[in-house]
């Protein structure tokens, strides 16, 4: 029992580097796990060894690698209240007639955590763990926007901005902008770049984290520019803000 707690104690340093909203130094980790030095750097090296965290490239910072970030998505999907949000994609689909999806960013790319098509016959499909580009979809710039300007720089430098449409945004500088107002308006569009003729309506799903809340997850939905223009698809906002809230609330159940 004992061997089992001692092998425990790092998943507490994995939270205080979860819940941190930049790459953590091992001082700020210190102060946060009330545990001396030398134990921390011990437990550093066992989370590294395992895949869970990883240093930034200057080497004095820590972050969750993508083992861990997919550990996150594996919980956020098989945690108690999956049926319920399941069904709250369903509502919002009979309201506004299109597809939603629920999405975690994994990585530089989005990833589907569930999903509901519409009834329409033209329409476009995505299946539960599909991955689309973080800086072109309507989620991925949402992510991004709402995250410490560090952690994003760094997402940035490891992305390659195709142009994958007529309306790709890959000037880092034009995509900066944009980020600023999205973090500002708390919805992000996708409009027409990463697929032509598909636009994308998404907002932020937060969870309390420490002292400050985090996005966690993001709630969007997507159709076809033949139905719904760039335009139309915001008037959507409000259905999906409070579809927002009532998930995050079954993410504190």
């Amino acid at each position: 029992m004992n061997d089992l707690l001692g092998a425990l104690k790092p998943l507490g340093l994995l939270e205080a580097v979860a819940a941190m909203q930049h790459p953590a130094t091992l001082a700020e980790l210190v102060a946060s796990v009330g545990v001396p030095k030398p134990t921390v750097h011990r437990w550093l090296a066992s989370l590294e060894a395992a895949g869970l965290l990883q240093r930034t490239p200057d080497g004095r910072r820590f972050e969750l690698a993508p083992r861990a970030s997919q550990l996150a998505f594996s919980i956020l999907g098989n945690r108690p209240g999956g049926s319920t949000r399941h069904e709250i994609l369903q509502r919002i689909v009979q309201e506004v007639g299109e597809a939603c999806n629920l999405t975690v960013l994994d990585g530089t790319q989005v990833k589907y955590l569930d999903r509901v098509e519409s009834n329409w016959p033209l329409r476009i499909t995505f299946q539960q763990g599909s991955k689309v580009p973080a800086y072109c979809s309507a989620s991925g710039k949402l992510f991004l926007a709402l995250m410490q300007p560090a952690k994003r720089d760094l997402l940035l430098g490891q992305m390659p901005l195709e142009r994958l449409t007529d309306n790709t945004v890959i000037d880092k500088s034009e995509l900066l902008k944009e980020l600023s107002n999205i973090r500002r308006d708390k919805y992000a569009l996708d409009r027409e770049e990463f697929m032509t003729g598909l636009v994308c309506l998404a907002v932020p799903i937060h969870q309390q984290k420490g002292r400050s809340r985090a996005c966690v997850a993001a709630l969007a939905i997507q159709a076809p520019v033949t139905r719904v223009s760039h335009t139309d698809i915001v008037s959507k906002l409000p259905i999906l803000q409070r579809a927002a809230e009532t998930i995050a609330a079954t993410l504190t159940e």
